[in-house]
């Protein structure tokens, strides 16, 4: 029965991923079309090297410049991998995405069976995990969605099964994981801490053998861990100090003094301790009260689609002691805490959205365990409920409802997300030469034109023409989403040695003079 199972979920997840996908035909917003660019790169045997910036972090001096110093090269490098194989396009890129993705449901089946026993939980679970509201939308991106959640997700079962077992061939499988994980998303590397913290933990198999028996297996386990995790990412902080002197790349850490999320594009960056304290302690908890509310939010209404959030915290309650789920709710504090209250701008404009992905199998796992105490404590007080009954049908009804919500979400994000791409080849095409262009989405118009790229500053003119001129910026293209800075500009059309050459809708073209 398992065996039909997943191969039923498998497929339908294919059929219902590159369906959805179908739809996609380019990078829609900047992190898609990033990681995008950094697979054709590769794949044009350009090498790690990017010809635009998404930000000012790091102060970078040219183009073009080390690439992924800010975001990781897991995406990247799989995407380039395919596209070696089957063809630089997009749709070459992301065909490895989707199948991983399309696995997601078979790791929550595992989980959710191993969890309760239950083949109508685990069933049940793994539907839930194709209908997860919010993220189908994304799994035909070539964004870190797809790669994170089946990576995050296997490793946090590793480190639970390293804790069960004692096996350690687990251990070392962990660590992989977490250095992969690490490789994908920067936030990854909580998946080291929480299997640090977990990987000599849970049962005690070897509870009757002497204690240096227990202290030589704490130190073989924890070491294995350690080699898996180096031996996944030593060879890109390698790379990273010969490119930039620091392992973790530059400017990543600049994140934890954001006052506003348009700070990534201050030119010269200015993010720093002594401005953020500046600030005052004011503006520092009301920046933090705001992430705790929009991330609220997010794991309600995205990670819960609203209404299941109320079974999935009932079922992680019920489940917190079990050996699969500690781990689990270890990455999801440390994680909700970290996007919080550290990095809390990223956070909340996005950063949870996506790491939350590796989340999604113990949750839904979690959540018809807690459907059905829900259904039992109902039945213990309306006798006239059959509650058997009523499980099934209370399942069922729980899964139509996430696949009409998921369908709905598909359809309104689809709608327009081919619309950016077609607009940047139609202004690119009366753009001359190899012109560098400061836009609001610089890799997304290098992948549509060709056009080297740097994004609109979070500043006023005298700021931007300074950027412009570092970058010989020749071209400055504006739309509705601008800094307050620049709304001027946008609305008059004129400003210091700039002229409109051109609009296209909401588009506007300025040449800078020189």
């Amino acid at each position: 029965m398992p065996r039909r199972d997943l191969l039923f979920l498998f497929a339908l997840a294919l059929l219902f991923n590159f369906g959805a996908a179908s739809f996609i035909r380019a990078p829609g917003y900047v992190d898609d079309a990033y990681y995008f660019g950094g697979a054709l790169r590769l794949a044009q045997g350009q090498g790690f090297t990017e010809p635009y910036l998404w930000n000012y972090l790091g102060d970078p001096q040219s183009l073009p410049q080390p690439s992924h110093l800010y975001w990781m090269p897991l995406t990247s490098i799989v995407a380039a991998l395919s596209m070696a194989a089957f063809g630089q396009s997009f749709a070459a890129a992301r065909f490895p995405l989707l199948l991983l993705a399309s696995l997601l449901p078979l790791i929550t089946y595992h989980c959710s069976l191993r969890a309760t026993g239950l083949h109508r939980h685990a069933f049940g679970a793994g539907l839930l995990t194709i209908f997860s509201g919010f993220y189908p939308a994304y799994w035909g991106t070539t964004d870190s969605f797809a790669l994170y959640g089946l990576i995050g997700g296997a490793t946090l079962l590793a480190i639970s099964h390293t804790a069960e077992s004692r096996d350690w061939r687990w251990a070392f499988a962990a660590g992989v994981g977490a250095g992969l994980a690490h490789l994908t998303r920067a936030d990854g590397i909580l998946l080291l801490a929480v299997g640090g913290s977990c990987v000599v933990s849970g049962k005690q198999p070897f509870a009757r053998r002497p204690s240096l028996f227990i202290g030589s297996l704490f130190i073989v386990h924890s070491s294995l861990f350690i080699v898996g995790y180096l031996l996944a990412t030593l060879p890109w902080l390698i790379r990273n100090m010969l490119a930039v002197g620091s392992p973790l790349g530059r400017g990543g850490a600049s994140a934890l003094w954001l006052l506003d999320y348009n700070d990534l594009f201050n030119y010269p960056p200015n993010l720093t301790p002594q401005r953020y304290f500046a600030a005052g302690w004011a503006a520092i908890l009301d920046g933090k009260w705001q992430s705790l509310l929009i991330n609220l939010q997010t794991i309600i209404g995205v990670q819960g689609l609203v209404f299941l959030t109320p079974f999935i915290a009932l079922g992680l309650w019920q489940l917190r002691r079990h050996t699969y789920f500690r781990p689990a709710l270890l990455y999801a504090a440390m994680l909700y805490i970290a996007m919080t209250l550290a990095f809390s701008l990223p956070g909340a404009r996005g950063g949870l959205f996506h790491s939350s992905a590796a989340l999604m199998p113990f949750y839904f796992a979690a959540c018809f365990a807690g459907l059905d105490a829900a259904i039992d404590w109902a039945a213990a007080r309306l006798k006239h409920w059959q509650p058997e009954k009523a499980k099934l049908n209370f399942s069922i009804l729980t899964i139509a409802m996430a696949a009409i919500l998921t369908l709905a979400m598909i359809t309104i994000r689809l709608k327009e997300w081919n619309g950016g791409d077609a607009s940047f080849r139609e202004i690119g095409a009366a753009i001359p030469g190899d012109a560098v262009v400061m836009s609001n989405n610089p890799p997304g118009f290098w992948v549509a034109t060709g056009h080297p790229g740097i994004p609109l500053v979070n500043g006023d003119v005298s700021i931007l023409l300074l950027a412009a001129d570092r970058f010989n910026a020749r071209y400055v293209l504006l739309d509705h989403n601008i800094p307050a800075g620049l709304g001027a500009l946008y609305a008059s059309e004129r400003g210091e040695r700039l002229q409109l050459v051109n609009r296209w809708g909401e588009w506007k073209l300025f040449e800078v003079a020189r």
